[in-house]
């Protein structure tokens, strides 16, 4: 169970990474006041926590609902958590949370809190899909808990993450921010292995029977 609900929270914080939101949070707040800089962190957070929750809770009905198997889910999924690994581990943005356009995009809008800061900064494909596959593995009330309370643990570490932007922008650097982003991205590309693995053992299982 410990067990368990470590690799949940690692995973998902490395997959959401609040420490690599930095960056376009402080871009499209740059010109807030201290307070709606923080209201627009908190209803991100807000946004990311309920779509996370939302397909924690309906994950498996839509997977069944396209015919998707989970062992099938898992391989696709650790082939995303791959490649979003491998643009981090290079301190590059993943692709699959936002593109240069869309930030441009959003820098136009008056409100940036639940797009793109909520979703997809936050709460993007592989945090959907890290979120769903865990949640299928869960085996019990006490490890479905633990997805929800890692996803509550999460988004409070990147609300707090967010309060402190500009300090933290400070303290770290570009540098320190792209160290951080590189080992988050190695730790994805781990669990995305494992999930291939997990998947592709489900599969040979299934066909031998």
């Amino acid at each position: 169970m410990i067990a368990f609900a470590t690799l949940v929270f690692t995973s998902l914080l490395a997959m959401v990474n609040p420490l690599g939101a930095l960056p376009i949070f402080v871009g499209l707040t740059g010109d807030y006041a201290p307070g709606h800089r923080r209201r627009t962190a908190l209803r991100a957070c807000l946004a990311a926590a309920a779509v996370l929750c939302v397909f924690a809770l309906f994950g498996s009905v839509i997977l069944r609902f396209f015919g998707i198997t989970t062992h099938a889910f898992r391989i696709a999924g650790g082939i995303l958590f791959f490649g979003i690994g491998w643009d981090m581990l290079q301190a590059r943005r993943a692709r699959s949370k936002t593109t240069p356009e869309e930030e441009v995009e959003s820098a136009a809008r008056d409100d940036v809190a639940v797009v793109p800061l909520g979703v997809p900064t936050l709460a993007g494909p592989g945090a959907i899909t890290t979120v769903v596959a865990l949640m299928d593995q869960a085996e019990g009330p006490a490890a479905v808990l633990s997805v929800y309370g890692a996803i509550g643990a999460v988004l409070l570490i990147s609300l707090a993450v967010l309060m402190a932007a500009p300090a933290l922008l400070r303290l770290l650097g570009q540098t320190g921010i792209n160290v951080m982003t590189r080992i988050m991205g190695l730790l994805i590309m781990v669990v995305g292995v494992q999930f291939v693995l997990d998947g592709l053992a489900t599969a040979v299982a299934l066909m031998r029977s």
